[in-house]
């Protein structure tokens, strides 16, 4: 009765540095029914995740749960800067708190897969005063201009849609994203997600991805 006591406890004391041990950005490879390959980038803090895949054009939203060395993710699924069309489970194993390799399945389609995510901690900033400056879009048809002071974020773009919101920190690596549209028509409204500041060929670039009720947005900044 004590061992089993004894292990109890343990679990209780492991899971939730497990927990903090996934928080930050997780990047990689899946494929579709055994097709492609395309890349994936999932942001977790605690509970809560959100993704996206450039190649596929999808955005997501949802939460992941640990047990011992399993993980699984329950996702929305939206498309890039559109509607929400589906959900996703992805679910495996955690190999030494920086490896998710697992498998993949979507609702109602049954689309399905393989998923190897590596976490990135050298190559994402940690979360501080570097987000609080002028960010210009790239990647993008309709330029936008966000001015982010203080972690508020004031913007706008060549449609003359304007951007209000925050960007706090969540944990070393990600913001928590609050962003209103407005002026902007079927867009408008309240967006919740997250970002972090990936640093490529020695630039700071800042990527958000953010969801409501009824579209995702996915935007690209430096």
């Amino acid at each position: 009765m004590r061992n089993k006591k004894a292990l109890i406890l343990l679990v209780i004391l492991i899971l939730p540095r497990l927990s903090l041990a996934i928080d930050g950005v997780w990047q990689g490879v899946f494929d579709i029914n055994g097709h492609g390959r395309y890349d994936f980038t999932g942001l977790i803090n605690k509970k809560d995740v959100t993704a996206f895949t450039e190649k596929a054009k999808v955005v997501y939203k949802g939460n992941i749960s640990i047990s011992e060395e399993n993980f699984k993710w329950n996702l929305s699924m939206y498309l890039k800067d559109g509607t929400m069309f589906g959900t996703a489970e992805i679910k495996g194993k955690l190999i030494d708190s920086n490896i998710m390799s697992g498998t993949w399945i979507t609702e109602p389609a049954k689309d399905f897969g393989n998923i190897y995510l590596i976490k990135n901690v050298s190559g994402v900033q940690d979360t501080g005063n570097n987000i609080n400056k002028k960010w210009v879009s790239y990647d993008s048809k309709i330029k936008k201009n966000f001015y982010i002071k203080n972690n508020k974020i004031k913007g706008n773009d060549e449609n003359g849609c304007n951007y209000y919101g925050s960007a706090d920190k969540l944990n070393n690596k990600i913001y928590s994203i609050n962003l209103e549209i407005a002026s902007c028509g079927i867009s408008d409204g309240v967006y919740i997600g997250m970002a972090y500041i990936e640093v490529e060929d020695s630039k700071e670039k800042l990527k958000i991805n953010a969801t409501n009720k009824n579209f995702s947005l996915l935007m690209k900044f430096k």
